[in-house]
């Protein structure tokens, strides 16, 4: 009953009720049909503006008419964030929302992922979204192990981040957290959003594209004040293994940044 992501991130529009493509067209795997539970979506800021909030919707289409039942109109909502009244603020994180979700889709469905711009942006907004999916729904287990792997990252390109032996006792992998951590020091107008991969030579993985836990929206000023969090969760999943495999995990940062960030990537599994 393996579980399957797909994602994609780019750039949105700049004007009021812009509608935005983000990535290229998401084509399902061959075989199904698959049980779409889960799409999610994030969005930041990477200039960051006074007096200009961002806020807007994540719309998925069925390219293909091969979703059940069709999804449209398909709009869900994509939590941004209020407007600012000054130039001095520090970063402020986005959190992940998963939007739970029930469509069978066939093998080769093709669906595309938009973003639709509630307010116009002097500077275009760069989001992160994508689909849960697999043969069924996984159902969150209480952990039994728990793994992780970490590296730091600068590029846009995808990067390793480091590889999870699992336990010569594992049956499964029952949920995933991924989250990056800013230290220090950071510029002015950088966001901070991705993505992560898992692949590995012992285990049918592919596709396996999952959320970062949080974002976050660059700052434009001196950096002051705090931001909240949100309550973190691991992902359920359910993805059959074989005792001591080696999971291999990337990242793949939607914006270049200057100073690095740390990656920190976990496994649980029974």
């Amino acid at each position: 009953m393996p579980t399957h992501a797909i994602a994609r991130q780019g750039a949105a529009g700049t004007a009021a009720l812009a509608i935005t493509q983000i990535g290229a067209n998401i084509e399902f795997p061959a075989g199904g049909p698959w049980t779409v539970f889960g799409l999610w979506a994030q969005v930041v800021k990477d200039t960051a503006a006074a007096a200009e909030s961002l806020a807007g919707s994540l719309i998925i289409d069925a390219l293909s008419g091969d979703l059940d039942p069709n999804p449209a109109p398909g709009k869900f909502p994509v939590p941004g964030l209020p407007s600012l009244s000054g130039a001095n603020h520090g970063l402020s994180t986005v959190p992940l929302t998963i939007w739970p979700v029930n469509w069978s889709a066939a093998g080769k469905a093709v669906i595309s992922l938009s973003y639709e711009q509630q307010l116009a942006q002097a500077a275009a907004a760069q989001v992160a979204c994508g689909v849960l999916f697999g043969e069924e729904r996984p159902v969150a287990k209480p952990i039994v192990y728990c793994d992780s792997t970490y590296g730091t990252q600068t590029a846009v390109a995808e990067t390793a981040v480091g590889t999870i032996t699992l336990s010569t006792r594992a049956s499964r992998i029952t949920g995933i957290f991924a989250d990056i951590s800013v230290d220090g020091a950071w510029t002015v107008d950088e966001a901070f959003i991705g993505i992560v991969r898992l692949a590995s030579a012992d285990v049918d993985l592919p596709p396996a594209q999952y959320p970062l836990a949080r974002a976050y929206s660059a700052c434009d000023g001196t950096p002051v004040g705090a931001w909240h969090e949100q309550v973190f969760s691991f992902i359920p999943v359910d993805i059959p293994v074989v005792g001591g495999a080696r999971i291999d995990t990337y990242i793949d940062l939607g914006l270049a940044v200057t100073n690095p960030v740390t990656v920190r990537i976990y496994l649980t599994y029974e």
